[in-house]
């Protein structure tokens, strides 16, 4: 749940690291039928972005100290360990799984719910795994490009896995639905004030053509993380 909106910031700032470059292969015919709607919720996730987001991250930030900002990061990254876990297993990777249920163990016990990443020193660093790359690992096709409201780039794969993994997040189960809506608001500005200037960075790298931008950053981003996955790595 908490990815809203900030997916666009995210592949873009994987664009302009490096992961993608300027040479992307674009996506052409069947891999965008959806464009015109597409380009209208891209406008208006960038709207809710500017307006209601980025500025309540910027407050974030400004109100709070780096430590405690850095103990709430990895509260949240230690529930996502959740998911990472049931779609290694998933995907049958006996040996990832069992790490990242040690580094879950570690954490949630010696770091005191997640708050401190004692794991990572210790040599079990955090990996990434979804229902979408499960799904793709599976042999299901990734279907056409879509803009998500809120959530933004997607494939038709990746958006039924989205759903998937809201199952594994454990705020989804909180009886209490403010409680439950209120977590996911932190989770989303927690994971929003990490990209603060890359909005700036994605306005002047791709010079009035955000759209196919993000979308071809998207298009290369998956395509060569599921070679990977397939690959078993």
């Amino acid at each position: 749940m908490a990815r809203t909106g900030v997916a666009v910031i995210m592949v873009a700032a994987m664009a302009l690291s490096g992961c993608a470059t300027t040479a992307m292969r674009p996506a052409h015919g069947a891999d965008d039928p959806l464009k015109p709607m597409n380009k209208k919720i891209f406008v208006f996730n960038e709207h809710l972005d500017r307006v209601l987001l980025k500025p309540t991250a910027d407050a974030y930030v400004g109100m709070t100290p780096l430590p405690l900002r850095r103990g709430v990061s990895d509260f949240f990254a230690n529930l996502d360990d959740i998911r990472v876990i049931i779609n290694e297993a998933l995907e049958g990777r006996g040996g990832p799984a069992a790490l990242e249920t040690a580094r879950f163990l570690v954490n949630s016990t010696l770091g005191l719910l997640g708050v401190i990443d004692v794991a990572t020193p210790l040599g079990l660093p955090a990996h990434n795994a979804g229902f979408g790359e499960t799904l793709g690992v599976w042999g299901v096709r990734s279907g056409p490009y879509i803009v998500l409201p809120l959530f933004g780039p997607s494939d038709v794969r990746d958006a039924i896995g989205l759903g998937l993994d809201s199952f594994t997040n454990p705020p989804t189960y909180l009886s209490d639905p403010s409680a439950m809506w209120g977590t996911y608001g932190a989770q989303l500005v927690n994971k929003r004030s990490h990209y603060l200037h890359q909005g700036l960075l994605l306005r002047l790298a791709a010079a009035g053509h955000e759209y196919t931008f993000v979308r071809d950053a998207f298009w290369q981003k998956r395509r060569a993380l599921m070679r990977r996955r397939r690959a078993g790595r």
